[in-house]
């Protein structure tokens, strides 16, 4: 799908500056927050032939028009802050920024919603419901980056989700322009869940309406617990008592942090549990029912001293990773009743070396995000080897109960795993009847055939080189 002369000088003549295709924009373009090992980049083409920067509802609109005229695949993109390749191309082709399209800001303290641009920042919108006393029910850990359109197409949990759920229970209504052009606002649970996790596959969201709350002081208490086996006692007790939010670190991942932000937090599991608290006398019954779950597991209470202003700290953390050469990140969705036998996997096979940090989604599971950091460069066969060993192990997880946090590229294939076969069933139906041309973001959520190797797919081919790393 390389953008032909023609094509391209249809989307100069209406969209002007804000097409781009010179080089190095497109380098910027063609990654995520992954740096992925160059070796695997055989498998696909992630490099795009232009970028553009739509305004408004017409110009992506128009762009889908052009781009079906022509057969060019459109990459929608947004603050680019997950890792699973959604965001970048698979068969070159447009990557369509949205961070500027435009939308006025409107919060409803009677249906106690808010209406927004896609291209906001988690960071931005909650500043600005907090002047008028409101707050997001849940949002992600790259809070000062991701945009509320990114992380619903991401499927994304975070920060609230164990107490308020994850995207599309947090969903009004969305304004949507589907690949065949038309716009459309959805806001059945059963439509919106489409377009959830979808990485842009179904069509641009242009407008969104998101639930809020009312601005709640929150207060955090902290545990340790002293292998994976307590952690997984202490996360099912502490899940049973409605905590607003649970954060969690392995010890590798604790050390790091107290070199970074200077606590003295100990070698041990440690978790950070945090609590919509009111009244006095709502805080002393939590902490007497937070006190007997911690008895019960096993574990240690840690002195208030210890994690002063931690919550200051709780969207910084990958700015950890900057003081490191190079860093591999993953992330999975595990289940609290078996995933001690998981973590056990990882730090035999990793002897320690693997930090993660992870938050609790539900009463039943947890999203893990791991990092693998690299204290020097290293040279591409090596980073690929290190990388398809990743996968293998975010994928092992599956046996475990768990699964891939989302799909994008890297994970295509698995969307039935996240979703259910019911509502795989439902994507294809609906990717037929708007994207016949499947020019919205090829190679995503359903596992591309390999260019060399049509018989073959992505996913198989991935499977098969993770497999051969010991």
């Amino acid at each position: 799908m390389a953008l032909k002369k023609k094509a391209r000088s249809r989307f100069i003549r209406y969209l002007g500056k804000q097409f781009r295709d010179d080089s190095t924009i497109l380098q910027l373009y063609s990654r995520d927050m992954a740096e992925l090992p160059s070796l695997t980049k055989i498998l696909y083409k992630n490099i795009p032939d232009a970028v553009i920067l739509p305004r408004n509802t017409e110009d992506i609109q128009k762009i889908y028009q052009i781009a079906n005229e022509n057969n060019v695949s459109i990459t929608p993109r947004s603050g680019g802050t997950a890792g699973f390749g959604g965001a970048i191309t698979y068969k070159k082709g447009i990557v369509v920024d949205c961070k500027g399209i435009e939308s006025e800001l409107y919060i409803d303290p009677l249906e106690q919603t808010v209406t927004a641009s896609p291209s906001i920042i988690f960071s931005d919108l909650q500043r600005q419901l907090k002047q008028q006393g409101f707050s997001l029910c849940a949002f992600p850990s790259s809070y000062y980056s991701a945009t509320i359109g990114g992380w619903i197409a991401h499927g994304g949990f975070g920060v609230g989700s164990s107490q308020y759920g994850g995207a599309l229970d947090q969903i009004v209504n969305l304004e949507v322009v589907l690949p065949n052009g038309e716009l459309k606002i959805y806001d059945k649970s059963e439509d919106l869940a489409l377009f959830v996790g979808s990485h842009g596959t179904l069509g641009i969201l242009t407008k969104i309406s998101l639930k809020i709350k009312f601005d709640i002081p929150l207060k955090q208490w902290g545990c340790t617990f002293d292998s994976p086996r307590e952690l997984e006692d202490g996360l099912a007790e502490l899940s049973k008592i409605n905590p607003y939010s649970i954060w969690f670190f392995n010890p590798s991942h604790i050390s790091k942090f107290n070199d970074t932000f200077g606590y003295s937090l100990p070698y041990r599991y440690v978790v950070i549990i945090s609590k919509e608290i009111s009244f006095e006398e709502e805080e002393s019954e939590f902490y007497t029912m937070f006190n007997q779950a911690i008895r019960k597991a096993g574990g240690q209470i840690l002195d208030k001293r210890y994690i002063t202003n931690i919550w200051d700290h709780r969207f910084k953390t990958f700015s950890m990773l900057k003081e490191y050469d190079d860093f591999l990140v993953s992330e999975l969705i595990l289940p609290i009743k078996t995933s001690n036998k998981y973590l056990q996997k990882l730090n035999v096979k990793y002897k320690n070396g693997i930090h993660f940090e992870g938050e609790l989604i539900s009463d039943t599971h947890y999203s893990l995000l791991l990092f693998l950091p690299l204290d020097e460069k290293i040279s591409s066969i090596k980073r690929t080897f290190l990388y398809l060993r990743l996968f293998k192990y975010t994928i092992k997880g599956i046996k475990f109960g768990g699964y891939p946090y989302s799909t994008g590229m890297f994970f295509a294939g698995y969307y039935s795993k996240i979703y259910g076969k019911e509502q795989y069933h439902k994507y294809k139906e609906f990717k037929k009847q708007v994207d016949s041309k499947n020019i919205s973001n090829p190679g995503k959520v359903i596992s591309p055939r390999l260019n060399l190797f049509p018989l073959i797919s992505m996913k198989a081919a991935i499977k098969i080189l993770s497999r051969l790393i010991p």
